[in-house]
């Protein structure tokens, strides 16, 4: 029996890696996720601060904007679905000087520019009627009602999870040590050579070292067009 090659190699198994293999799944294609940890979710990933971001402090028009941003409607309404839990706490941007208490207005400006249109500049007043235990001191504040705080974990164990369900092979301990290209990309691991078509580099802090593996010195960023 010939030796499997999978259509699609995914090098990293944190919340990038495993939400990729859960898409790629739904398609009739064979996967095979790889991460050098023992378990899933065991970089960075498990690092985050655990903040479901609206994108509304980002650069306006930037390519990150546009990704925070629909990235926070895909995850939450996937926790909604999944049950994964959530805490619909908001967020403060507290002023503490005259400067800061002017800046408020830019920021819901650029709030708006960013599409997230529900921030609220609030009084001294509202703010400690909110955080009556914060330090004295503030001059206001925006209120932020869309930024929640989610379970940081589970979403990549249900990636994880339903990409595994779906067909994918998940290996860990895995280590990709090297590479091979021919008429398929040949991975030589710590456990073994794998085999695939396309491989997607989703390493995360060693995306630059898989990237040398493949010859590859420095990220190419493609400017956003439209």
């Amino acid at each position: 029996m010939s030796k499997k090659i999978y259509d699609v190699a995914i090098i990293g198994a944190g919340v990038v890696g495993t939400a990729i293999a859960r898409e790629l799944s739904k398609h009739n294609i064979s996967i095979a996720l790889i991460d050098a940890k023992s378990d899933v979710g065991d970089g960075t990933s498990k690092a985050n601060t655990a903040i479901l971001h609206t994108g509304f402090d980002m650069v306006p028009g930037s390519l990150e904007s546009t990704l925070v941003a629909r990235g926070y409607h895909l995850l939450r309404d996937y926790a909604r679905e999944t049950g994964i839990a959530v805490e619909e706490l908001g967020a403060l941007l507290v002023a503490w000087s005259q400067e800061e208490h002017d800046n408020l207005a830019k920021l819901q400006a650029k709030a708006v520019e960013n599409g997230y249109k529900d921030c609220v500049i609030i009084s001294a007043a509202d703010v400690y009627a909110r955080e009556p235990h914060l330090g004295p001191g503030a001059l206001g504040a925006l209120y932020v009602p869309g930024e929640w705080i989610i379970d940081p974990w589970t979403p990549i164990v249900a990636f994880a999870t339903q990409a595994k369900l779906a067909g994918a092979d998940i290996l860990l301990r895995t280590a990709v040590t090297g590479v091979t290209i021919g008429a398929h990309n040949t991975l030589h691991t710590t456990n073994g050579d794998i085999d695939a078509h396309h491989v997607i580099n989703a390493a995360g802090l060693y995306s630059d070292e898989i990237d040398g593996v493949f010859g590859i010195k420095d990220f190419t960023v493609i400017p956003r067009r439209g």
